[in-house]
């Protein structure tokens, strides 16, 4: 049976067994590409979700798509100017929600089974959720026109706001101001916006009517209080996984207006969160611009994605990770060692009989990882320990190492038994080959110093010779 650290109970919990399981991952808000840090939480969400259909659990997997909020509206104003309509804003979303889906099969993140709800297409059931939270008393109208939630009205009814952060989160803070804009600090605890009123000059033509509340647009915390409700048609959330950084004020806030209308302990069960990845030691932020994209790696290393999840992988999602341009190299080494082990075993172990004894051993290995290092707070960096122990057996006959392999890619994720079959073709230059058909000229004529001096030339140009039992090979240096 798995466990996983519940933020909400600080501490490490089972996951009951039921029939089935609802796992929701609060997804990306598509103003911008997702930067690796962005990526780090969604592949930890993907090892969760690999990992309980391994154990046997049978979970659905839910994503919300936010495609309307501050962020979006300003990007959308920036290209379609001031009498951008709702239909420019869905232009402009659609363009960074097609890269987004591009870089989870980048990552292997199994995109494919994934519900993706977009808020735009939602906004019936938002409104009702919002005035629904008025009826009872938990919402009102200001006077700026917005309707905000009442965090006051709530904690004399429920009392634990801001739990989630922590049982002491409202000592020293001030209940009752007002907050418009979608993000802020824990210091600024206010009550927020559920619907916000429409403002011509910075909201152009975007914006939904209601009778009740106006034209306007939501706010970004209700949107996965709905979608939540939507997608798992109005059961209670298993297990929610996101970001730290979304346990205040976003996470903090789905909690108090679901518990409003559904009832205390109606939402969700088990809050997962990955911790930040930093870059060179400082964290990566899209507000000032200090953050790497999947893309800018693809310049250092063929399957940059691949080799990212390998990287996360030699870390717990509840630990903080450093990513430096080394410790990624050393990642698609790694990787790339795998895969070079995998077909070397190919090569000296075709001949070989089934060995049912290693076999039965090794598949015991692995249902023993998914039960007690999987299973207790994904132990990742154990898993793919014991990928290696595999790998480096080399008397195990081949069948039984690619089965073997097989059934823990399908948690790792990592397409190893796909590599041989997808290592990216690779453009070599006219003078590269032409060093590299000299070379293999020179082994076949058993002129070793000659075939030396023309590896060191065509390693000046970028490329390396790797001499295999199938013949030279050449691959593209990585670049620092």
């Amino acid at each position: 049976m798995l466990k996983i650290y519940n933020t909400l109970s600080k501490k490490v919990e089972e996951i009951a067994k039921k029939d089935h399981l609802n796992l929701y991952t609060c997804g990306p808000t598509v103003y911008n590409y997702a930067h690796i840090g962005n990526l780090r939480s969604y592949i930890m969400a993907d090892l969760l979700y690999r990992t309980l259909k391994f154990d046997g659990y049978k979970p659905k997997w839910v994503m919300n798509i936010t495609d309307i909020d501050d962020k979006t509206i300003k990007g959308t104003v920036a290209k379609f100017g001031q009498n951008a309509t709702v239909e420019n804003l869905r232009e402009f979303t659609q363009f960074y929600l097609d890269e987004f889906l591009k870089d989870l099969a980048r990552v292997n993140v199994l995109k494919d089974e994934i519900t993706f709800i977009r808020v735009t297409d939602v906004m019936p059931q938002i409104q009702q959720f919002v005035v629904d939270l008025v009826n009872k008393g938990y919402a009102y109208k200001a006077e700026d026109g917005s309707t905000y939630f009442s965090i006051e009205k709530y904690q004399k009814d429920f009392g634990d706001y801001g739990e989630l952060v922590g049982n002491k989160f409202l000592e020293g803070k001030k209940v009752g101001a007002r907050v418009a804009v979608d993000e802020y600090e824990k210091e600024n605890l206010s009550d927020f916006a559920l619907w916000k009123a429409w403002d011509k000059t910075s909201d152009a033509e975007i914006y939904w009517d209601h009778k009740q509340l106006g034209k306007g647009r939501p706010g970004w915390h209700i949107e996965c209080s709905v979608i939540n409700q939507i997608g798992f048609n109005g059961e209670p959330t298993d297990i929610h996984t996101g970001g730290v950084d979304l346990i205040f004020p976003h996470h903090t806030n789905e909690i108090a207006q679901s518990q409003a209308l559904l009832g205390k302990g109606n939402f969700v069960k088990y809050w997962f969160h990955s911790e930040h990845l930093l870059a060179d030691n400082k964290k990566m932020a899209k507000r000032d611009g200090s953050f790497l994209l999947l893309k800018d790696l693809a310049e250092k290393v063929p399957l940059p994605g691949l080799a990212l999840r390998y990287l996360f992988l030699q870390s717990s999602y509840r630990a903080r990770q450093n990513f430096t341009m080394e410790s990624f190299l050393g990642a698609y080494k790694a990787l790339e060692k795998m895969h070079n082990t995998l077909t070397a075993h190919k090569i000296i172990g075709e001949n070989q009989e089934l060995q049912k004894d290693k076999f039965n051993h090794f598949i015991g290995l692995l249902t023993q990882d998914a039960s007690n290092n999987l299973g207790d707070d994904l132990n990742l960096p154990s898993a793919l320990a014991n990928v290696w122990t595999v790998l480096n057996t080399k008397e195990i006959n081949i069948n039984t190492q690619d089965e073997i392999i097989k059934q823990y890619d399908g948690i790792l994720g990592l397409s190893l038994a796909q590599l041989p079959n997808i290592v990216e073709e690779i453009t070599v230059p006219a003078n590269v080959q032409k060093l590299f058909d000299e070379r293999q000229q020179a082994r076949d004529q058993k002129d070793f110093a000659k075939s030396d001096e023309l590896r060191q030339q065509i390693e000046t140009l970028g490329f390396e010779v790797l001499d295999t039992p199938e013949g030279q090979k050449l691959k593209k240096k990585l670049a620092l």
